[in-house]
């Protein structure tokens, strides 16, 4: 279902059945279909065995580091992207979690924290205006504010990472008076007697989880 409503805003975003629409939609999948795979296999090299849990977060990765690229990349540039998609989130999630031991059952933070701006980055690296027009002389806008020269001459990557340093500032920093609000109305944890018995059981009023 999830791999389904992300065409809607990723081919959807063209805002039209064009040529970039159509180019969103294949590199969306296979940047998807390829993560999922690698991500397996890493499991396989490492673990022994691929998970379920594995392809499924292999395929949520590949279609968040694709999204800011989709419809700027050719279907190599969303193999590529699928690849290290599932690589880079996967140490994110397994070896960077652990090191620091921060909080994050659902591995938001590996899978769309760091996918998110590997993807903003890889966008820079991979986009061709042989894909979308829009980025070469042929748009006039793009022509004005060197945007196309950025592209074929390959300096997108930098203004990538301005976007991604001012991105992350602004992130964090919101991140940071966010929580400092609610920690002191309704607090960042429950009590410790509460984590125990299990949120399920104390804040809903049912067993999430029967042995």
């Amino acid at each position: 279902m999830l791999w389904v409503g992300w065409y809607g805003f990723n081919a959807g975003s063209a805002v039209g059945a064009d040529g970039v629409a159509a180019n969103a939609f294949t590199t969306t999948t296979l940047a998807a279909a390829v993560a999922s795979f690698t991500w397996g296999m890493i499991e396989k090299f490492f673990r022994g065995h691929a998970s379920i849990l594995g392809f499924c977060s292999g395929a949520v990765a590949g279609l968040v580091v694709i999204t800011p690229a989709t419809g700027f990349v050719s279907t190599t540039g969303a193999v590529i992207i699928g690849v290290l998609a599932a690589a880079v989130p996967y140490l994110a999630c397994t070896k960077l979690k652990a090191r620091f031991g921060y909080d994050d059952a659902l591995d938001t933070f590996g899978v769309h924290a760091v996918g998110g701006t590997l993807g903003a980055f890889l966008t820079g690296v991979l986009a061709t205006s042989v894909v979308n027009g829009n980025l070469s002389d042929a748009n006039a806008a793009a022509k004005k504010n060197g945007l196309a020269a950025l592209v074929s001459h390959g300096g997108l990557y930098l203004e990538q990472l301005k976007a991604i340093g001012l991105t992350l500032v602004l992130a964090v920093a919101a991140t940071f008076v966010i929580a400092i609000i609610v920690k002191a109305v309704v607090g960042l944890r429950p009590a410790t007697d509460v984590e125990r018995q299990g949120l399920d059981l104390v804040e809903h009023g049912e067993e999430g989880y029967i042995d």
